[in-house]
């Protein structure tokens, strides 16, 4: 399945997300720091199985894409964290938007009596076409992480607005008062 999210982590948090995954399985997605005024220096996020971490970001990355080909299958954790092992100095909240494929993975193998340049050269385009739909995928979520970012945006745009109007007609009533 698919899906793309956004979390609201505290600083010194960390959250993860479990992820089942068929045998064999490609287990692909991406995460975007949606908070592009502060650092990202707190932020990292990983793919662990029970066993072993399978891809993590550098500390400090405020986006990434990943793409691991889950052999066994099984439980797996997606984890994001702010600032939990390295302290942020900001101490605040920070909002990140994350999406996480899973996609049964089977071997494309032919017969003997199929093998050949022509059926390599169709193994080599299919190849090429997950590929072309796992960058369209993760195109499409940055999209919507582009679009919960202008939520945010016009939310507090929306805010200070309603603010200047209120002080402004404080002004005026003020003003009026005082000419009175």
């Amino acid at each position: 399945g698919e899906c793309a999210f956004s979390t609201i982590l505290p600083a010194g948090y960390e959250e993860c997300f479990t992820i089942r995954a068929s045998s064999p399985s490609m287990i692909s997605g991406n995460f975007d720091m949606l908070d592009d005024e502060l650092s990202a220096d707190p932020v990292s996020a990983r793919l662990e199985n029970s066993q072993t971490v399978l891809w993590s970001s550098r500390m400090g990355d405020s986006e990434g894409v990943f793409e691991i080909s889950a052999e066994e299958g099984g439980m797996h954790r997606f984890c994001l964290e702010n600032g939990k092992r390295f302290k942020s100095r900001d101490n605040l909240e920070r909002t990140i938007g994350w999406a996480v494929r899973v996609k049964s993975s089977h071997p494309r193998s032919l017969r003997d009596d199929e093998q050949g340049p022509d059926a390599q050269r169709a193994a080599y385009l299919a190849d090429q076409a997950s590929e072309l739909q796992e960058a369209w995928e993760t195109l499409l979520d940055h999209y919507g992480f582009l679009r919960t970012r202008e939520g945010i945006h016009k939310l507090l745009s929306d805010q200070i607005m309603g603010r200047v109007v209120h002080w402004t007609m404080f002004e005026g009533v003020t003003l009026a008062l005082i000419a009175g």
